[in-house]
């Protein structure tokens, strides 16, 4: 490591530090506009892959909305990440035997049923809403809940969010060194594992239509609850008008009704994709555009264009 990425991680953490301090110093409230305010200055000011995230929203919504829209639509995004952010760092302030009051769950039946068959349960989501608030829900109802999040490259802000997130009974999985097994583990003790299914998955993944372009997709998951029979449901944590997250179970297709083959992996990815986007469609001020979901497929578009030029 470098001295000035020594530097800036030290930063980082501290910034962090403050920033908790800060929100849970604040009332409910006040955070909500402190992150509405503070997501607006970003937009505006500091604009972290604001390029990415509008062309990432031209070809998903272009054909359907003006880019007058699409700007409107990545400011309120924006505004919506900087809340998530302080609701994030009042994480300390949530009692595990209340949480389920301040984040209320509709259709909690559908994932009692799936826990019920005693085989474990995936919880399929993506960055879309509150994934820490549905993450603090779900881990209250049942059995344990381990949940897969990629660590972030500075070590101490990553111990940061990682105690965050146990302290409200989530056990975290790795995705890199053996996500896998370690899903096929979680399920086999009959747990619940959150697995946010719409990152890039580079050149392992398996190209699948998102948004009508084909996005590097994981297929571990859609393997395991197939070959091993585990339930899934699809589930997101909403944020409403007034700022009120609020969790929402759906039915997700049986394992069995898909064919354990190549084919069958991709209808079960498909099916997903097409869940998400549903959502997405209805609040895309609440998807996080600014992952570069795409990329592996566009570096695969142009390495065609060079090849072909040579």
């Amino acid at each position: 490591m470098s001295s000035t990425t020594s530097i800036q991680f030290k930063l980082e953490y501290a910034l962090t530090k403050i920033l908790g301090l800060l929100a849970r110093g604040l009332s409910q409230r006040s955070a909500a506009i402190l992150g509405d305010r503070l997501g607006g200055f970003f937009f505006r000011f500091i604009p972290i892959r604001r390029d990415v995230a509008f062309k990432n929203l031209q070809h998903a919504l272009g054909n359907e909305k003006s880019d007058a829209e699409l700007w409107d639509i990545l400011e309120r995004d924006y505004r919506h990440f900087g809340q998530m952010l302080l609701e994030f760092a009042r994480i300390p302030l949530l009692k595990r035997n209340k949480i389920l009051q301040q984040i209320p769950v509709k259709n909690r039946h559908i994932l009692e049923q799936a826990l019920a068959k005693g085989k474990g349960v995936l919880v399929l989501s993506g960055h879309f809403g509150n994934w820490e608030y549905l993450a603090a829900a779900a881990a209250q109802i049942g059995p344990p809940l381990y949940a897969v999040f990629k660590e972030q490259k500075n070590k101490q802000v990553d111990e940061l969010i990682k105690k965050q997130r146990v302290s409200l009974g989530m056990l975290p999985l790795k995705v890199k060194g053996g996500a896998a097994r370690g899903i096929l583990a979680a399920v086999r003790e009959g747990a619940k594992v959150l697995i946010l299914f719409d990152q890039d998955a580079g050149g392992k993944g398996r190209f699948i239509d998102f948004f009508g372009r084909p996005a590097s997709t994981t297929d571990g998951p859609a393997r395991i609850a197939i070959k091993y029979h585990v339930p899934a449901v699809f589930a997101y944590g909403l944020r409403d008008k007034n700022g009120q997250i609020t969790v929402t179970f759906e039915q997700f297709p049986d394992p069995e009704s898909f064919e354990n083959s190549e084919n069958g992996i991709t209808r079960f990815i498909e099916t997903y994709n097409a869940r998400m986007e549903r959502q997405i469609r209805r609040h895309p001020e609440q998807y996080f555009w600014m992952h570069r979901r795409w990329l592996t497929w566009e570096r695969h578009q142009e390495k065609l264009k060079t090849l072909k030029n040579v």
